[in-house]
């Protein structure tokens, strides 16, 4: 995949003689010890892109580098994003950053992280929001789903990786742009709410497209609908939510971070490996393989795209508050 451009710090900024070749003794001996792995979400969506990029990132960092990937769930993403911006700020911590759930958490409550907490390493997928439901579901379509929501308010019981979230967010606009009231079921990861859909305990659960490809192809479950402008690659034959009247687009950025304040020389090699790891061959086969909608921003351009998100989440917040 085409990379669009590099992060590079200049000579001067790293406090170096502009020799080529050299790097500075900090940048040289890292890492010498584990990295961490920050997921804010359990098993399913964030978890995955996690697991099948750590191994290319540990390639493309070199030095023999280990990352150790944990889950840190709860609150939304809130435990693992905070995690992720009081850590000790010495590349030895970064981890999944998700908008627009990073920023949505600051409006709801006192959160102990800004915007400006974080190093932003890069984007590595935009995920967009799709419905599912069981195999044996009586409902065939999203107007099915619709008529049922209509007839019976508030008896639809759809399930999503957590309040405040992309994948919330996305639902409470389907269900305005439907016209529709559901009972929303919070879980803590996006595979925790396909796991209760797969179940019959809940009627329909939202989470990212691509995370649900393998379970629709091996037929565990069906999409209703895709919250994006086109269909999906890996599943052409489902309809996005407007070919079917619903005029709704929605999704995620999924992206890396670590604590600002960042040694320059250390976030270098983030930000390089990152790139190495976004056009490595064997990557981009796994990320097809899963399903997994790449769209990869470097450093400085994914930190404008959050800040347009942030006033974007601000003014939402303002207008139409998403919790009371």
């Amino acid at each position: 995949m085409p990379v669009k451009r590099r992060f590079i710090l200049s000579a001067s900024a790293l406090g170096v003689l502009a020799t080529p070749g050299i790097r500075p003794a900090s940048a040289q001996a890292w890492p010498s010890r584990p990295i961490e792995w920050i997921v804010p979400f359990g098993p399913g969506g964030a978890d995955v892109l996690a697991r099948t990029l750590a191994p290319f990132m540990e390639r493309h960092i070199g030095n023999n580098a280990r990352i150790g990937v944990v889950n840190r769930t709860g609150a939304g993403g809130e435990i693992g994003f905070t995690a992720i911006a009081t850590a000790r700020p010495d590349g030895y911590t970064f981890g999944n950053l998700h908008a627009p759930a990073f920023l949505t958490v600051q409006h709801e409550r006192q959160a102990r992280f800004t915007f400006d907490s974080f190093s932003y390493i890069g984007n590595v997928e935009t995920e967009t929001a799709s419905i599912f439901v069981a195999p044996n579901s009586p409902h065939g379509t999203i107007q099915d789903l619709v008529a049922f929501a209509r007839a019976n308010p508030r008896r639809l019981t759809i399930g999503l990786p957590g309040l405040g979230t992309a994948m919330h967010l996305a639902t409470l606009a389907f269900a305005r742009a439907a016209g529709i009231e559901v009972t929303l079921v919070p879980f803590a990861g996006g595979g925790l709410a396909r796991a209760a859909v797969m179940g019959g305990h809940i009627n329909a659960a939202t989470f990212g497209t691509g995370d649900g490809v393998s379970f629709v192809r091996d037929g565990q479950i069906r999409i209703l609908g895709s919250m994006s402008t086109t269909r999906s690659q890996a599943l052409p034959d489902a309809p996005t939510m407007r070919e079917q009247g619903i005029d709704v687009i929605a999704g995620t950025d999924r992206g890396l971070a670590a604590p600002a304040g960042l040694p320059p020389a250390v976030m270098e090699r983030l930000t390089e490996a990152l790139a190495n790891a976004m056009r490595d061959p064997e990557f981009l086969a796994a990320a097809r393989e899963r399903g997994m909608a790449l769209n990869y921003m470097p450093s400085a351009e994914f930190r404008a795209h959050l800040a347009t998100q942030a006033e974007e989440i601000a003014n939402l917040w303002r207008t139409n508050p998403w919790r009371q």
